[in-house]
């Protein structure tokens, strides 16, 4: 079997996300869910399991430690042993995990290495059976998060999108409050909202479930729809058509409105990646839009800035003071100012005078030389 050479990366929306240093134990996740847009890497590249090696994990990880001078977004999060995730590509605890074991040992590899992680998953039975000693050790440490992934759908959600493959819903917050209740920090991951396919009483209803299990921390976004993504869905008889209305910001703003007040409303704190349409007012629980406050997050995006000019930060000093090496510093400096249509800005979050520009006649939100 090929072995997973690249199980250590950075997430491409490293200039968003606080938490892009990502660890996976496979290439592939055999589970397949419907809405999974990652899907589309393997049937790109193959879709052969590649498990990880776990010692060549471990050698990476004390060579990056070492490496006095970083290059690359991801020899720099190393370099500066940035809190990194177990679980991007695919579920680190997917089924395949009870032949092959690759997670556990993964968890086995970080804790020797005193690094801190967070573990994402929907298979929560599978881990608990498979790595609780692990997991215990590592918690002792100090060095483990935990983030179970249960969208709003629910049951809905399990039968038609995650093909009743995973570990039932309710099952996973009866795991984690266990997990909870013996001291370890946690996390809800409530990815995807879909608007159009999940509605606002959907979110209630599970606001009402997770506080019935005394949880107290989630995170919503809505949906990475792409074709790929489309053409799954249509072919299992979802209104890929209702859907691609509701994601659009005009008609998704309200109902992340809706969300956030739910979450207020029921005592959960909510994260919320989508730092354009939670509005500016909105302020961030925690120093990951995963609603998890992390030891060593990534600091060079947008999540940061956002809370940071709510202070009333200037934003030069803001760009100088949060590089940390992971991200692109000439990217970077477009969002803060507002000058690139190529991705979200803090200017399409409200920050900002609207018409400034600069001696050369280009937009400059912030007047940054």
């Amino acid at each position: 079997m090929k072995r997973l050479k690249n199980a250590l990366s950075i997430r491409g929306d490293c200039l968003y996300c606080p938490l892009p240093l990502a660890l996976d134990a496979y290439w592939n996740c055999l589970t397949d869910c419907h809405h999974c847009y990652f899907r589309h890497l393997n049937h790109t590249w193959g879709t052969d399991l590649r498990p990880a090696d776990p010692e060549d994990v471990q050698r990476k990880l004390q060579a990056g430690v070492k490496n006095k001078t970083p290059k690359t977004p991801l020899a720099h999060a190393l370099a500066s042993r940035k809190t990194l995730r177990l679980g991007n590509k695919s579920d680190p605890f997917q089924e395949a995990e009870r032949t092959y074991h690759v997670a556990r040992d993964l968890v086995r590899v970080l804790t020797e290495e005193r690094w801190t992680f967070v573990i994402q998953t929907r298979f929560t039975g599978v881990m608990m059976e498979t790595a609780m000693e692990e997991i215990k050790s590592a918690h002792f440490r100090r060095l483990l998060q935990v983030m179970p992934v249960v969208s709003p759908g629910l049951d809905r959600d399990w039968e038609v999108l995650e093909r009743g493959r995973t570990t039932p819903p309710r099952l996973r917050l009866s795991h984690l409050s266990f997990l909870r209740d013996v001291g370890v920090p946690y996390g809800l991951n409530g990815e995807p909202f879909i608007p159009g396919y999940h509605t606002v009483e959907d979110f209630k209803s599970t606001m009402q479930l997770l506080r019935d299990h005394g949880i107290d921390r989630y995170n919503t976004y809505n949906f990475h729809f792409n074709a790929f993504v489309a053409k799954r869905l249509h072919a299992i008889g979802v209104d890929i058509e209702r859907i691609w209305y509701h994601n659009q910001d005009e008609q998704w703003r309200p109902i992340l409105a809706q969300l956030l007040q739910l979450g207020e409303t029921y005592g959960v704190r909510i994260g919320c990646p989508d730092f354009v349409n939670s509005g500016k007012a909105h302020r961030e629980p925690a120093n990951t839009c995963c609603g998890l406050d992390v030891p060593r997050p990534c600091t060079y995006n947008a999540h940061t800035w956002k809370r940071m000019l709510q202070e009333g930060r200037d934003p030069q000093e803001i760009l100088a003071g949060t590089w940390d090496g992971v991200g692109d510093q000439e990217e970077g400096r477009r969002i803060m100012e507002g000058t690139t249509d190529k991705m979200y800005t803090m200017h399409d979050a409200g920050f900002g005078p609207e018409e400034e520009r600069d001696e050369t006649g280009d937009q400059n939100t912030f007047g940054i030389v």
